[in-house]
């Protein structure tokens, strides 16, 4: 047993020019998959696939094959716990997310290999989308919950001849995560979860704690929460916090007076008369129409919020709605939506929310009059009573309290999880700390020294000893007076 474990500890540590040998899987030099039209340089990495059954308790059924990428350390010899990075969503695919937050690793591929798992159901480990979502405009979602309902029904039956949706969730991806750690010859792994692959880590945690060296959660999920539940008070309170810093700041505030105002000001001239605007995408030059709604427009809201340098045109734009000029509204937020749904494999993303969630949901009636309102949560539940599901695990939603030493790190004004859940995640855990980012949104460690924090950790596999004080420089984004900047 223990010649066998020095084996694959030797193919972690050999470093061919075109291709290794890592346990029982051989990775050859390849591409990594670029999402959305910016242009950019290859992502090199080596890639293989892993065949695993689409449901584990009938082992002889179906197999779907798992992408995984390795992007090697630029160590000679490299530590034998790798770092697996699990992406969000959910839905979003590991390899095609890797540029987004490649930077953050830096640090880490100094000493460990990381590795890139495409969770079942996206990127190409037999993605699982909805036909009805490709070409899709995200602005432009009918809320109507007998839409959603034969949206839900029809997605199923298109993909029932390649994917059981019973079977894309967590707990099987849990399962599949450990085969392949097996399947690597490692003896333990090092999990760094972001956004919805933060509940990944702490299902995995639960499963196996015994194959888990260290975590970070970077923009926590509660493993207590409901995903979808709290979204609209989520937004709403970052919203606030967010451009009350537009009128406690003399120039804009000169500028744009109060941006929260006119947000709702906004809402309520587009709810009353609903239109369609027509704006150019300034990277192809093509015009098109869209709608905007009250509904599309708590969409556009939520997509300016998730990071600072967006947030900071927020005010900027809604006084040019007010004014009837709504295209640099909806021009930024195109951008970043049809982005954002292009990393999406929304089969995928509800079967985990139907069988994990769905049972958990109910309207909120303290939502209606929020930017968001509740139409989220009415969609999801008139979606998932049409989705197959099976029974989950009793503890799925319990609470986190093992000893496994773990990092938490949120930012200030994310809109989607909130430090609040950070707190939360770690208050049982016998082993974790949190800290909280200042001036940053969604999706944090890439964002000043966390990266040197998280290598730290790793490194460490305790918290203890970290020194939090260089992230005291983070700052928001100095939000925007006009279209050349934070200059009057």
């Amino acid at each position: 047993m223990k010649r066998c474990w020095m084996l694959a500890l030797g193919a972690w540590l050999a470093l061919p020019a075109d291709a290794r040998t890592v346990g029982e899987l051989s990775f050859e030099k390849c591409e990594l998959p670029v999402i959305g039209m910016r242009p950019s340089d290859p992502l090199n990495a080596e890639c293989t696939t892993l065949r695993v059954p689409e449901n584990w308790d009938a082992k002889d059924g179906r197999q779907i094959e798992l992408a995984i990428a390795l992007v090697p350390s630029r160590a000679p010899r490299a530590k034998p716990d790798p770092v697996f990075m699990l992406a969000g969503g959910p839905g979003q695919s590991a390899r095609e997310s890797w540029r987004s937050v490649a930077g953050a690793f830096h640090a880490i591929l100094a000493e460990r290999h990381v590795i890139l798992l495409d969770q079942r159901g996206t990127g190409a480990s037999n993605r699982f989308d909805c036909p009805l979502e490709e070409g899709l405009d995200p602005l432009a979602v009918d809320l109507d919950p007998a839409v959603a309902a034969q949206a839900a029904k029809q997605c199923v039956q298109a993909a029932q001849d390649t994917h059981d949706a019973r079977f894309y969730g967590s707990e099987d991806a849990a399962k599949d995560l450990d085969r392949v750690r097996a399947a690597l010859g490692a003896e333990q792994l090092n999990l760094i979860g972001v956004s919805y692959g933060t509940r990944m880590a702490q299902v995995y945690a639960r499963r196996y704690p015994d194959r888990l060296r260290t975590m970070v959660l970077d923009s926590v999920v509660p493993n207590e929460l409901a995903l979808g539940t709290e979204h609209a008070i989520n937004l709403e309170a970052t919203l606030k916090e967010t451009l009350a810093r537009c009128t406690s700041d003399i120039e804009c505030k000169e500028k744009f007076g109060d941006p929260y105002v006119t947000l709702y000001e906004v809402k309520n001239a587009i709810a009353a008369e609903p239109r369609m605007v027509s704006i150019r995408d300034p990277r192809t030059g093509t015009v098109s129409q869209r709608p905007l709604n009250p509904q599309s427009l708590s969409t556009v809201a939520r997509l300016y919020m998730y990071q600072p340098a967006t947030a900071a045109l927020l005010p900027m734009v809604l006084a040019e709605a007010r004014a009837g000029r709504y295209e640099p509204l909806i021009a930024q937020a195109q951008m970043m939506g049809e982005d954002l749904g292009a990393q999406i494999a929304m089969g995928m993303h509800w079967s985990v929310l139907c069988a994990e969630d769905a049972p958990r949901f109910q309207p909120r009636p303290q939502d209606a009059g929020l930017i968001m309102g509740d139409d989220l949560v009415e969609l999801s539940m008139a979606w998932c009573k049409e989705w197959p599901k099976r029974d989950m695990p009793d503890d799925i939603h319990a609470p986190a309290t093992h000893a496994i030493p773990t990092l938490a790190l949120s930012g200030q004004y994310d809109p989607v999880t909130p430090p609040r859940y950070g707190d939360q995640a770690v208050a049982q855990m016998k082993n974790a700390r949190h800290i909280v980012l200042p001036g940053v949104g969604h999706s944090v460690m890439g964002h000043g020294c966390a990266p040197k924090l998280v290598d730290q950790f790793i490194d460490a596999a305790s918290a203890k000893e970290l020194d939090p004080k260089c992230l005291e420089s983070l700052t928001p984004a100095p939000f925007f007076l006009n279209f050349s900047g934070s200059a009057p």
